[in-house]
């Protein structure tokens, strides 16, 4: 399979995305229940579109331009979960032909091929979290494309158009996933490796990268949402409060695949033999590309399967290398990509479900449980005072409290008269029909600001408590 896909001609393309569409696709219309992180993008998604402001009037640290997706998927189909990883699935179809055609256009490879897509396609499959719609993958779209300007800079005048997109495509990339930032430190070595004028080049990139911030900053000033964007959109992603919503462990099994490929192409590159300058100059590039994906997932505050993502670029550049071997040997090349492939299908498939149990995952803590607690009410607006979202998988949100974490300043701190105030105003005009309290909050609540909550009555002995007047 291998060698079929080192050649170029077009009905290899045409093969490798009805295979990547084979993989992917019976599990995305059968498969795994939706993931807290999809049912988290709808809620953000459904309330921008009702017409509230991020950051001012939702309490989230979602980056800008991510929400402005969530809220048009939200515009165009609803609360589509089959929208969202359609549309996921379509940004990496189209990251892995975009890098494939960067590597055979600067020739970094010693022969073209559609191996890094086919790489790329397959490891990106590896596990159903990787079909979600993520910050980290819509960013990585514009950091490849950065790449793309990046790595063909020359010496003609046309350079100065190219450093600024490339700068701008990293300011997009940083405005969907903020640690995405860090891809300036690679800028600067690309810079370095392949543009002359260091010094120039490198303030035109920065310019570039500093007008969509600037543009985006000027929106949130008409929208008197200055300070909740600094705070909750820019400030808060650089507490390095890292939270693994699967256990590290867990993670490290899932990406036993992937790592391993990777690993064994670091110890196959004494044996390549990289026969131009540009191309040597394009594995020191890839190998920072290494300490900067490092960096990204350290500034992450989501631990899951998800931040995989980052590595797909590696595994398509440095994959090629371990799947290089020629003549005799060619067969290995083969029966280990097939060995791989098998372990793909079966990590994603879970067959039978002998694969997660005996490895220790627990997929569950990922994905939106639907049992009958999560049921009693449905269609409703809700606030749910705790970081539980299963509630909000059949009602709306009904307050601007999404993130539990970014609520605490105010329904952690009832003993302040301020944060009191903050409560009061954010949900006196619109209140919430049901409030589900899973931390205790509501009798406290009744008695500090008895205009609001004395006018929920609670339901049963339950969590819930049901608005009356």
């Amino acid at each position: 399979m291998i060698r079929f896909f080192r050649s170029l001609f077009p009905s290899r393309w045409v093969v490798l995305v009805l295979l990547f569409l084979l993989i992917r696709l019976p599990l995305l219309f059968f498969g795994v229940p939706a993931t807290l992180s999809e049912l988290h993008h709808m809620l953000l998604g459904e309330r921008l579109h009702e017409g509230f402001v991020l950051y001012r009037d939702v309490y989230d640290a979602t980056a800008p331009l991510s929400a402005a997706v969530y809220w048009l998927l939200d515009s165009l189909f609803g609360k589509s979960y089959l929208a969202h990883r359609l549309l996921a699935t379509a940004v990496l179809g189209y990251q892995a032909f975009l890098l494939n055609h960067i590597f055979n256009r600067n020739q970094v490879h010693p022969y073209k091929s559609f191996v890094p897509a086919l790489l790329y396609l397959v490891f990106g499959s590896v596990f159903f979290e990787l079909d979600v719609l993520s910050q980290l993958l819509l960013g990585q779209t514009f950091i490849i494309l950065a790449v793309s300007n990046l790595t063909a800079i020359s010496k003609e005048a046309t350079n100065a158009g190219r450093l600024f997109r490339a700068g701008f495509m990293l300011g997009l990339a940083a405005l969907f996933y903020l640690p995405l930032i860090w891809f300036l430190v690679l800028g600067f070595f690309a810079i370095i490796y392949f543009a002359s004028n260091a010094f120039r080049s490198i303030l035109l990139m920065l310019t570039g990268f500093m007008f969509p911030f600037s543009v985006v900053f000027t929106l949130f000033l008409y929208q008197d949402a200055t300070l909740p964007f600094l705070e909750q959109g820019l400030a808060w992603s650089w507490q390095f409060k890292f939270t693994f919503v699967l256990p590290f462990w867990q993670v490290v099994k899932i990406a036993a695949i992937p790592l391993t490929v990777l690993l064994l192409s670091f110890l196959s590159l004494p044996l390549v033999n990289l026969g131009l300058n540009y191309q040597a100059r394009f594995l020191q590039f890839m190998l920072i590309w290494v300490i900067v994906c490092g960096l990204v997932l350290i500034s992450g505050h989501d631990g899951s399967a998800k931040g995989l993502v980052l590595l797909l670029p590696l595994l398509g550049y440095f994959g090629v290398f371990l799947f290089s071997w020629q003549g005799k040997k060619v067969w290995l090349a083969e029966i280990l990509f097939l060995v791989l492939l098998a372990g793909v299908v079966v990590m994603r498939y879970n067959p039978l479900g002998l694969v997660y149990a005996p490895l220790g995952i627990e997929p569950q803590r990922v994905q939106v449980q639907d049992s009958p607690l999560y049921q009693q009410v449905r269609n409703e607006r809700l606030l749910v005072l705790g970081p539980d979202l299963n509630y909000y998988q059949h009602n709306h949100l009904g307050s601007p409290y999404l993130r539990w974490d970014l609520a605490q300043p105010y329904l952690g701190r009832l003993h302040y008269y301020d944060a009191l105030f903050t409560v009061y105003q954010d949900l006196r005009k619109n209140p919430p029909t049901y409030i589900v309290d899973q931390q205790g909050l509501m009798p406290e609540l009744q008695y500090k600001i008895p205009a609001l909550f004395q006018r929920y009555e609670r339901v049963g002995n339950g969590v819930f408590y049901r608005l009356v007047q």
